[in-house]
């Protein structure tokens, strides 16, 4: 079985979504509709959601409802965005408290999502839907481009994410390219104002790099606010997350191709 061509997996494989889970019931909808678009997908005839935290069901919850199933295979695919605490100890640790009793089971662990092509493309989607929004036309080369994310204590892997986003921005055409983790120790959201200097163009592009609604992109968009008040000559837009694009989608079927390709070899 060739596994990055195949439309579907075998019925002896489930997938287990594992999202972070918010307090924000917009954004823990989106994830349980990104779960339904990848159900809908007929990749995996089982897909399971659930949440580290904040909502139900729990990542137990859907860990035992793969595992009721009866399938012997289980691709643990984290619907995260930084490889960090939650996909480095968090998932392991409840994945080893459902399976301990269970060793028959094959557990598949999937890569976080920052760096899937997929998902670099799914950014570049959001920022032309937001230009097309607008109701000015303002050459890209007259743009500065702002993606602001969460980020992680893994300092190799932020820097490979701050790599595919401004080669994002490179790609795109944008006169300026900034790229900045709010959430890390290093780093602040409010840190991007000392660098925000846009005298120079007639356009700024906040871009929240989250998979789904919440705090931080309501900071965020509450940050471009903040800067449309400060320079009113210069138009600020605002990007949606990602949220449940199809696109998204896509990542998440390949980084589950790719687990299993890894285990295999």
């Amino acid at each position: 079985m060739d596994i990055f061509t195949v439309d579907k997996l075998p019925s002896s494989y489930a997938i287990c979504l594992v999202g972070h889970g918010s307090r924000d019931t917009e954004g823990a909808q989106e994830f349980l509709t990104l779960s339904q678009k990848l159900q809908e997908r007929k990749f995996c005839s089982i897909v399971e959601p659930g949440f580290l935290e904040f909502a139900k069901p729990t990542a137990a919850d859907a860990l035992s409802a793969c595992q009721r199933n009866s399938v012997k295979n289980i691709i643990i695919l984290p619907c995260i965005l930084f490889s960090g605490e939650h996909t480095k100890k968090d998932i392991p640790h409840i994945v080893g408290q459902v399976f301990q009793n269970y060793p028959e089971n094959n557990l598949i662990f999937a890569e976080p999502l920052a760096t899937q092509p997929k998902v670099i493309e799914a950014c570049q989607k959001r920022i032309e839907e937001e230009e097309k929004n607008s109701l000015k036309s303002i050459s890209r080369i007259n743009t500065m481009f702002i993606t602001i994310g969460h980020g992680t204590r893994d300092k190799d892997y932020n820097s490979k994410v701050e790599k595919v986003l401004a080669l994002l921005g490179e790609k795109m055409g944008f006169g300026k390219t900034l790229v900045h983790f709010a959430g890390t120790p290093q780093q602040y959201l409010d840190d991007i104002q000392e660098k925000f200097s846009p005298q120079e163009f007639q356009r700024v592009i906040l871009f929240p790099f989250f998979l789904f609604s919440g705090v931080w992109r309501k900071r965020v968009h509450d940050l471009a606010d903040t800067f449309q008040n400060r320079f009113p000559g210069i138009e600020i837009l605002k990007t949606p997350c990602l949220s449940h694009h199809s696109l998204i989608v896509d990542a998440l079927v390949q980084r589950a191709r790719e687990s299993i390709s890894n285990k295999i070899t």
